[in-house]
């Protein structure tokens, strides 16, 4: 009988096209390829790690489709005319009253808002050199409010409350132990690998669910540190430490190199990259640029990863006469966009199983 192939799975980062992931397991599961080793960023943190949280007797495709599309997508009736995910991005309104309140009390708060001498300078170059143009014009009319004492008031209050994220992190114990059972995670036989970056130490960290590891341990924390999006959450911090973290993803997006660092007896590594700067079209509203905002450099560093590891398997493979093969997986990404509604985790579910299946088929004939 022929040797079993040992293989990994690569499953990168990129939020809203999480369909792309879970379609791309439905597929490898009807053709019976199985995966040793997971290796996740970002979103596919949260995929890989569900995924192998299950039972074997359960319909893993089914609960991963279950868990995102009532968890973290949102009903398309309700997101076309509020297109925030706020399942995902969590206000955590009382902890930002609080917050709000010390910044109130804070005297550094009142400080600089009143500022005499820079109104005068405003105001006397005024009157000595009127605005030319629009342009000027609306120049002006931007110094004068940066000087008004209430508008600067209020983006003190807006931009500089003690809070690195415009949502707090969900709660492990409410949400993320509820649906991801970590004692089954580090009872599989199966590796799985995530990684967060430590914003404090300047370095990536990777998390693993096999205890007294040389990597930390998996939990819901980690899970959280290696999604936590600059900007739109709080930076997670792990066991009281005054380390802060984000995403691992806008440094590794698909996290390819622990594979080859850990298992150098690999015979297969494959990539499911799910998102592609090629097919990025212009925003057309503030939301859609927020988004891409986020999206867009994930999209290149993907790319950047995926053509760094491949120089850098072909000198292993050369220098130590291995036949490692790396097989990325085919998509059809431009029906597809970043927003979090249920059309579009649809929409990558379907793209993510009928591109794997077109690579598998491939693979096939090879």
């Amino acid at each position: 009988m022929a040797k079993k192939k040992k293989r990994a799975i690569a499953l990168s980062g990129g939020g809203p096209v999480a369909g792309i992931e879970i379609g791309a397991l439905k597929a490898f599961e009807e053709n019976k390829i199985d995966f040793d080793i997971y290796s996740c960023a970002c979103v596919g943190s949260w995929v890989g790690c569900l995924y192998n949280s299950l039972a074997k007797d359960n319909d893993k495709i089914k609960t991963l489709d279950k868990f995102f599309r009532d968890q973290i997508f949102i009903p398309d009736d309700i997101y076309e005319s509020f297109p925030i995910d706020y399942k995902v991005f969590r206000i955590d309104y009382l902890n930002d009253y609080y917050k709000l309140v010390e910044k109130l009390f804070d005297f550094n708060t009142y400080k600089y808002l009143f500022l005499p001498q820079r109104i005068y300078e405003f105001g006397w170059n005024l009157m000595n050199n009127p605005p030319k143009g629009m342009d000027e014009y609306f120049y002006r009319i931007g110094e004068g409010m940066a000087l008004n004492p209430l508008a600067r008031f209020m983006v003190e209050l807006q931009y500089k409350v003690k809070k690195s994220g415009i949502a707090g992190l969900i709660s492990s114990n409410s949400f993320i132990d509820k649906y991801i059972d970590f004692k089954h995670l580090f009872k599989t036989d199966k590796i799985v690998y995530l990684n967060a970056y430590d914003l404090s130490k300047k370095e990536l960290k990777i998390f693993i669910n096999r205890y007294k590891h040389k990597f930390n341990d998996i939990d819901a924390d980690a899970l959280m540190a290696g999604s936590s999006v600059l900007h739109y959450t709080e930076n997670k911090t792990i066991d009281g430490e005054k380390y802060k973290y984000c995403e691992g993803a806008v440094i590794d997006t698909v996290n390819l190199d622990v594979l080859l660092d850990e298992h150098q007896d690999l015979d297969e590594i494959w990539v499911v990259k799910i998102t592609d700067y090629n097919e990025v079209t212009p925003p057309k509203n503030l939301i859609e640029s927020a988004l891409i905002g986020v999206m867009l450099p994930f999209d290149t560093i993907a790319d950047d990863d995926i053509k760094l590891f491949t120089y850098r398997l072909k000198e292993f493979n050369q220098k130590n006469k291995k036949k490692i093969k790396l097989i990325q997986m085919e998509m059809q990404y431009k029906k597809v966009n970043y927003n979090w509604n249920h059309s579009n985790l649809d929409e990558g579910i379907k793209i993510g199983y009928e591109g794997t299946l077109k690579s598998i088929n491939k693979y096939k004939k090879k």
